[in-house]
């Protein structure tokens, strides 16, 4: 995006301007709903917000943001390539309805800039003592609890804001699985080690979701003519970390070789959560495309509990609510696919091989534009209010007015 560029999407999604106008140099962005919008985030790259940068930037140089009413608005830069040198700001602010904010940049020292609580986290460690950070380990291609559970920490990596967490299992499998939380605190760090079971209730949460053979809390898949392959099995999978922080977490999945029929693909998958959000996000890039392929996600239908669909601020929602946790706690489960990238909902066999038990979504492939999808959880032991079905949809409805396709 360019200096001076505007964006505007459509009326249901916020309309951002980078702007240099007599007395105002900086971002503007108007909240279009007729309600307010709490922890809005907004990523710009670097190219569009340094020219709008105050003061004398340098190597250390720290990015303050604050708004037209003065307030510092909660930030970090981020630096995805890994090169040394931050790529894109990320910040947050809140809305009230249709309320227009400004926000300026301003370059100060380290010392000037305002400690942010860490309301974002990633943790993929190894199961056994030093307990260390999984840094550069090839995906396992086991597909059983028992043989991964041996190597890492919660059997893969996870992730979590101050609300909910999630994890992936790092072998064939590559399920997604949900960890409810009752702290704001940061907890995963000392989930499942020096005694910890995390498939029982703890002082801080506990894994509340099975996944079985579905695609769980959001797994993936391809899908064409009448085949749906897991993304799983590969000739190699990786995983790299990209940032943590008070406004988001990111890390990559890497697929290489992913078997589907006679086909074989090569895929990205970027996750991210943002702080305040019940759900996290996800981008998936596919090479080696034929044109006649779409990727399948979901949600895990173990309990025979019937889907339901809306449509908000250009999201298609899908979701289910009810006695679905581990425990029998009630669980709401949410899928929000952008409409442009949306093709159809559909039903995995609830038994065979394969994966089953799945409510599923498909959604476009672009050989130039990821597939995006976000995936929410809400637990009745996190907030009571979940038990509501009607509070729950309504949620669902808030979260859909914190993404939009400018920047997911």
């Amino acid at each position: 995006m360019q200096l001076k560029r505007v964006l505007f999407i459509s009326a249901a999604v916020f309309m951002l301007a980078a702007c240099s106008k007599p007395g105002f140099h900086g971002f503007e962005a108007k909240n279009p709903f007729n309600e307010p919008v709490k922890g809005k985030a907004f990523v710009l790259d670097r190219e569009t917000v340094e020219p709008l940068i105050q003061g004398i930037l340098t190597a250390e140089s720290k990015i303050l943001v604050t708004d037209n009413n003065g307030k510092v608005a909660i930030s970090q830069c981020d630096d995805l390539d890994g090169d040394g040198t931050w790529d894109e700001i990320a910040f947050m602010a809140d809305f009230e309805e249709n309320q227009t904010l400004k926000f300026s940049f301003k370059a100060v020292s380290a010392s000037e800039m305002p400690e942010f609580a860490k309301r974002t986290n990633i943790r993929f460690g190894y199961k056994n003592d030093p307990y260390n950070e999984v840094e550069s380990e090839l995906r396992l291609k086991s597909t059983d609890s028992p043989t991964i559970s041996a190597v890492f920490q919660m059997e893969g990596p996870a992730w979590e804001n101050d609300l909910v967490g999630f994890r992936n299992y790092y072998d064939a499998r590559n399920g997604m699985d949900i960890f409810g939380k009752t702290t704001t605190e940061m907890a995963l760090d000392s989930a499942g080690i020096r005694g910890q079971n995390y498939h029982v209730l703890d002082n801080w949460g506990m894994d509340i979701l099975k996944v079985g053979n579905s695609l769980g809390a959001g797994a993936i898949a391809i899908g064409f003519g009448e085949g749906l392959y897991r993304v799983g099995q590969a000739e190699s999978g990786t995983y790299r970390f990209i940032t943590e922080g008070p406004v988001r977490a990111m890390f990559e999945f890497t697929f290489t070789g992913v078997p589907a029929g006679d086909r074989l693909y090569n895929i990205v998958h970027r996750i991210s959560i943002y702080a305040g959000d019940h759900f996290y996000r996800s981008e998936v890039w596919v090479d080696n495309l034929q044109g006649n392929e779409v990727l399948y996600t979901g949600i895990v239908d173990m309990h025979n509990l019937p889907a339901f669909q809306m449509e908000t601020a250009g999201l298609k929602i899908s979701g289910t609510h009810g006695n679905q946790a581990f425990d029998g706690e009630i669980l709401g489960l949410g899928l929000l696919v952008p409409a442009s990238q949306f093709v159809e909902y559909k039903e995995a066999p609830a038994s065979g091989e394969g994966i089953i038990q799945t409510h599923l979504a498909a959604i476009k492939l672009d050989d130039n534009i990821p597939a995006r999808y976000a995936f929410f959880a809400g637990w009745e032991l996190q907030d009571a209010n979940f038990s509501s079905e009607a509070w729950f949809k309504d949620k669902l409805s808030k979260a859909a007015l914190k993404l939009d396709e400018v920047k997911w």
